[in-house]
């Protein structure tokens, strides 16, 4: 089992991306539609698309979703809530890396930091399949940690409660491949369970010049859904990719 597998389990969605207020993941998809240039009828590739809450919204709008996630519980509750809220985007469970993703997407989304995973070669061929599964024109919204913020604020230990259980985090930072590594573990209900990360950083010109080797142009950098530009302070970063054939 990767070490992704293991962090991503009920825990984790609940006490994280899976229960966000709606309002967030209303907003998220505002910025979505609007730097994609969306409208009815649309379709969108959802990459680690989780609990599904940016398809659902998306589908909401009348655009079309189609969703790729690996973890089988996350999906069953991603079609829950599609069923729940009336409207019926696509789920498949797969492995980004591997499965099928289809071609001719108006938009592709990578959201919530679910970037930098795997090697660096696997990470670079993820790009070039989003690339791709794009239709000329597409575009592609890439949201990830911000390696500038991550190193400026970097904190070697975090000790914090989270539902009744005390989460420990040691990390480590690993220059010479801008990784991330740390061990969580966590204390609660008469057990104690560890996980660990294996994370990939990057900074902007890193991924504007990624980009540039597979046919994507880096069209906008933002900092918050505001668009307001990156920065140093900014911990989650809003890249937007334009596909072959789109101007400006």
């Amino acid at each position: 089992m990767e070490w992704f597998e293991e962090l991503y389990d009920d825990f984790r969605q609940r006490t994280g991306f899976g229960n966000l207020p709606r309002e967030r993941t209303r907003r998220d998809v505002d910025f979505i539609v609007t730097a994609c240039d969306l409208g009815p009828g649309g379709w969108v590739l959802d990459l680690c698309s989780g609990t599904g809450r940016h398809s659902i919204e998306l589908e909401s709008r009348g655009i079309h979703a189609v969703g790729v996630e690996l973890n089988p519980r996350y999906v069953a509750l991603a079609r829950s809530r599609a069923e729940e809220a009336g409207v019926h985007p696509v789920f498949r469970i797969g492995d980004v890396r591997t499965a099928e993703l289809g071609s001719g997407f108006d938009a592709a989304v990578l959201m919530w930091s679910s970037f930098g995973y795997f090697s660096d070669s696997e990470n670079l061929d993820l790009l070039r399949r989003v690339r791709v599964a794009l239709r000329a024109g597409g575009w592609f919204v890439l949201e990830l940690l911000n390696r500038d913020f991550i190193l400026e604020n970097f904190e070697p230990v975090s000790d914090r409660d989270v539902e009744g259980i005390r989460v420990v985090e040691e990390r480590e930072f690993h220059a010479p491949t801008s990784r991330m590594r740390s061990v969580i573990t966590r204390h609660g209900a008469g057990q104690v369970q560890t996980r660990r990360t294996d994370w990939r950083l990057y900074s902007v010109d890193e991924l504007e010049r990624l980009g540039a080797s597979i046919g994507f142009r880096l069209a906008a950098a933002y900092g918050d859904l505001d668009r307001n530009p990156v920065t140093p302070n900014a911990r989650l970063m809003k890249l937007v990719f334009a596909s072959a054939g789109v101007a400006g």
